[in-house]
């Protein structure tokens, strides 16, 4: 019984982590660069070639890249890239 109450309760916190995060995937074959700013904030990211990471923008952030523009992800957001003028967002 605490087992179970102990595997659900890690599965809500895993489960509310990722609820905060926007993603950007390279789908390019070149590491790029994004700034994320969150207001009172701002980070640089590298994004490695082929791969995808999460950026903690809980109650929203514009994420700068290659492509030119900022874009406002809210927590859901996928951003996908190859590095160049072409951006994909689904939400």
């Amino acid at each position: 019984m605490h087992v179970r109450i102990l595997m659900a309760t890690a599965a809500l916190v895993l489960a509310a982590g990722t609820a905060t995060a926007a993603t950007v995937k390279n789908t390019g074959d070149k590491e790029f660069t994004v700034g994320v700013d969150m207001g009172n904030q701002e980070k640089i990211e590298k994004i490695p070639a082929g791969k995808e990471v999460k950026l903690d923008c809980k109650d929203g952030c514009g994420i700068t890249g290659p492509w030119g523009f900022s874009w406002m992800a809210a927590s859901g957001d996928t951003i996908s890239s190859d590095g160049s003028s072409m951006v994909t967002v689904t939400e």
